[in-house]
């Protein structure tokens, strides 16, 4: 039998993420969730925000000036998550997962490696 490959769970994450937003988790705890899921890829259909929301857990330390700009920014991306998921739901997963891919393709390699950097640079030693 074999195995399906290991993605982000994306369902997950949005759960810790919603509960954070209400309170109900410190941010310490999606930090963690974060941590744990570092190199997980993406489903391609909802990589833009979800790999932008895991990227703003990554950090150890979140400093109390960055948390009045934070909350309305996640808030954004999870409404654009929920825009991707009715398009998937109208439209098919293949047809959302291309357009995606085709957006992603036309961004300039130095945000990638840009991404990569923030990755190893706070990657547990």
């Amino acid at each position: 039998m074999a195995t399906l490959p290991k993605v982000f769970p994306n369902d997950q994450f949005e759960l810790l993420v919603r509960s954070y937003l209400d309170n109900i988790v410190d941010w310490e705890v999606v930090h963690n969730f974060a941590m744990a899921h570092i190199d997980d890829p993406y489903l391609p259909e909802f990589q833009r925000p979800m790999e932008d929301l895991h990227m703003m857990f990554l950090p150890e330390v979140r400093h109390d000036a960055e948390s009045v700009h934070e909350k309305p920014q996640i808030r954004y991306l999870l409404e654009l998550l929920e825009l991707l998921k009715s398009d998937v739901e109208k439209l098919g997963p293949y047809a959302v997962r291309s357009r995606e891919m085709q957006l992603m393709a036309g961004e300039p390699e130095s945000k990638w490696a840009s991404r990569k950097a923030f990755r190893d640079r706070h990657r547990r030693k």
